[in-house]
């Protein structure tokens, strides 16, 4: 009997730029299908029929017995939480009966994120004081928002309220370090 190896990255899902509403992995997921051979004559009883079941991975993941299809078996999981799992299949001979033979896989999944934290800043109120000497369009302060996904689900955009401000400063991001540098426009 062979079982081939599968390295996965599984993507759960991603929001689009415009998008406003966050997916969330449902229940039964299809992840990926894992197949194995028997070199046992199929025409031959059971011995060329293989079995798969989840020897480690549950409760987080399912496996067809038939078909070695993984599917999630959580609804809701999340990257935050964690982000990687290793489910070991186990694929087995003569339908799964006693005295069959068996092989093992393991299958890595990796969990992509989706846009699904907002950013939150450390502090309610930030406190900037600016001489009155400051020139135009320098710097007068920065502050910074802090988000718990990652890559482009990271980035943070920074504005000033309306009428807050909003005719004195301006403010930018600094997209090495995603700081929002406040400028005195007036």
């Amino acid at each position: 009997m062979k079982i081939f190896r599968v390295l996965l990255a599984v993507i759960m899902g991603s929001l689009g730029e415009e998008s406003g509403c966050v997916r969330k992995m449902m229940l039964r997921t299809y992840v990926t299908q894992v197949t194995a051979t028997d070199a046992d004559d199929p025409t031959y009883g059971n011995s060329a029929r293989v079995v798969y079941s989840i020897l480690h991975g549950q409760p987080y993941f399912s496996v067809d017995p038939k078909t070695g299809v993984i599917k999630t078996a959580l609804p809701n999981m999340d990257r935050e939480v964690k982000e990687e799992y290793q489910v070991l299949i186990q694929a087995k001979d003569m339908g799964g009966q006693l005295g069959g033979l068996a092989g093992t896989t393991i299958v890595n999944i990796t969990l992509s994120d989706v846009n699904d934290n907002p950013p939150r800043f450390s502090k309610s109120f930030f406190h900037l004081r600016v001489p009155e000497s400051s020139a135009l369009g320098s710097a007068v302060g920065r502050i910074k928002a802090h988000d718990l996904d990652i890559g482009r689900n990271a980035e943070v955009e920074y504005t000033i309220v309306p009428g807050d401000g909003g005719a004195m400063f301006e403010i930018t991001t600094n997209e090495h370090n995603q700081e929002g540098i406040i400028i005195l426009k007036r």
